[in-house]
């Protein structure tokens, strides 16, 4: 159904749906576009369009004009899309101060993260048979099956096998963590 100009807002104080999708359909377009020029973003500035509208919606607001409609629609976009760039700023300078007082940044988080799960392999390596342990301390400093046999007086099937049993047990503890792959 379509409104004249005049009962259209009316009808929008009335809460009328019909009047109400029409108001959208004739607004929604233009205010998001408004909004995306200061935005530069088009799925926040539809967002906060849509907030508008449901906001307007559930108010008990009352208008007397077509004017006034639409100049409340446009200023609630322009202040709505400045709330929300404020506070981006807001999170994005708390975010830059926090790093920056505690000198923490993602390197720093990668490498505390492989530290302590590095920590925990060798904690686990330490429980094991002290033979095991030796085979698998030998691999980690980069010695092969034949050179660990050679330091420790034993046969390159003898690694083989103790290898094999040292790392079903840490698997066993650790799971499928890929620190085991480096052994």
């Amino acid at each position: 159904m379509r409104h004249r100009r005049g009962d259209i807002v009316k009808d929008v104080n009335a809460k009328s749906l019909s009047a109400w999708e029409e108001l959208y359909r004739s607004h929604f377009p233009a205010l998001c576009s408004y909004a995306e020029n200061i935005l530069k973003r088009c799925d926040v500035a539809e967002d906060i369009v849509q907030e508008i509208f449901v906001a307007i919606w559930r108010s008990d607001r009352v208008f007397g004009s077509m004017k006034e409609l639409t100049f409340f629609l446009y200023k609630a976009t322009y202040n709505n899309s400045l709330h929300y760039l404020r506070t981006q700023k807001t999170h994005t300078d708390k975010l830059a101060l926090l790093n920056e007082n505690t000198g923490f940044d993602e390197s720093q988080f990668a490498e505390t993260i492989r530290e302590e799960l590095l920590r925990k392999l060798y904690l686990h390596i330490q429980e094991l048979p002290p033979e095991r342990r030796k085979i698998i301390m030998l691999s980690l400093e980069g010695h092969n099956r034949e050179s660990i046999a050679t330091i420790l007086g034993i046969s390159p099937n003898t690694v083989k096998a103790q290898k094999g049993h040292a790392i079903k047990a840490l698997r066993n503890v650790l799971g499928d963590n890929p620190l085991l792959f480096f052994i």
